[in-house]
């Protein structure tokens, strides 16, 4: 019976035909990923290849048929993903098992490129909003958002999300964000705002901890470079100093943009110096399997040398009749 320690899932496959199928009882197992620089969330469900009238189920369906994940954790069934079958994988040994490696629709965004153009005075969520529409899904934005000069957007759509766009807010703002897809729509929303915030305890739900302490990626100083004369040299607009003297000089060079004001790109600089300026902490913590825990919420451990509030980066989740664990990659 489903229960807080031990969550069921359930699995409805909904063909393009519009055929359904509960595949809930023939279930072997489930791997769900949010993993930390990806859009889409990934779910890979195993089940038996059952009869399905004369025929069997690997015949019934196909790659962009539509996965629903539920879990019930003692109440109700709630949606937990909702995506496209992307591949297929069956083993026709003894146990006949068919895989399917589903994504939510960020997917799209993951594999797609564009090129376009916005002119001036728009803001980032009309940006956002105008890509997303063009993608026929839906925004909820409730990320901090800038007003844009002219923009030129190529590249990766993911990259255009999360670089261009939501990585210049951050750079201006300082405030994190994560993007995620929740029943078709896509969630843009500093992190840390989720209602209910699960405290793991060591005792309780946690079955491991492991902490990582890195100088890898840290910035200590940034030189910002002015426009380039007609030889096309350039003179070093503004220096920004953080912790030398405790981390060394690890220096990155910043080109001002020609729109920007000297002040703005140096605020840039010490935002990025700020969140980047000293070594990071990340931690691994294997659990209970908690179904609503998703990146970008905030959680709460107390376990090993962890005592604190958590953003979560990444969900790795392996479910089992008889194991459901997920781990958490974390950072402060």
């Amino acid at each position: 019976m489903a229960s807080r320690d031990n969550p069921e899932y359930s699995a409805v496959i909904v063909t393009k035909s519009g055929a359904r199928y509960n595949i809930t009882s023939i279930m072997t197992d489930v791997e769900t990923a949010e993993e930390e620089g990806q859009v889409a969330q990934r779910v890979t469900v195993s089940f038996f290849n059952a009869p399905n009238g004369s025929a069997y189920l690997n015949e019934a369906i196909d790659v962009m048929d539509r996965m629903y994940l539920y879990a019930n954790d003692g109440n109700s069934p709630k949606e937990v993903f909702r995506g496209f079958i992307w591949e297929i994988e069956y083993s026709s040994d003894l146990e006949k098992i068919l895989s399917a490696t589903c994504y939510d629709n960020l997917i799209f965004f993951q594999e797609s490129e564009e090129s376009k153009f916005f002119a001036k005075g728009q803001s980032t969520s009309q940006v956002t909003s105008s890509l997303c529409a063009d993608w026929g899904v839906k925004q909820n934005y409730t990320y901090d958002s800038i007003t844009h000069d002219k923009l030129t957007l190529q590249g990766t759509l993911s990259d255009i999300f999360l670089n261009d766009l939501l990585g210049e807010v951050k750079r201006q703002k300082g405030t994190r964000f994560v993007m995620r897809s929740r029943e078709d729509i896509i969630d843009i929303a500093p992190v840390g705002q989720n209602d209910t915030v699960y405290t793991l305890h060591q005792n309780e739900r946690v079955i491991s901890t492991n902490s990582r302490v890195s100088m890898s990626g840290v910035i200590t100083k940034i030189k910002i470079m002015g426009a380039a004369d007609d030889g096309g040299a350039s003179n070093t607009a503004a220096v920004v100093t953080g912790k030398t003297n405790e981390y060394g000089t690890l220096q990155k060079i910043r080109q001002k943009d020609s729109d920007k004001s000297l002040d703005a790109a140096k605020k840039e600089a010490n935002t990025e110096i700020s969140e980047n300026g000293a070594p990071k902490k990340k931690f691994e913590v294997e659990a209970v399997d908690i179904p609503w825990i998703r990146k970008g919420d905030k959680v709460k451990i107390v376990a090993g040398d962890m005592n604190s509030d958590f953003i979560v980066l990444g969900v790795q989740r392996k479910i089992k009749s008889d194991s459901k664990k997920m781990t958490l990659t974390c950072e402060y």
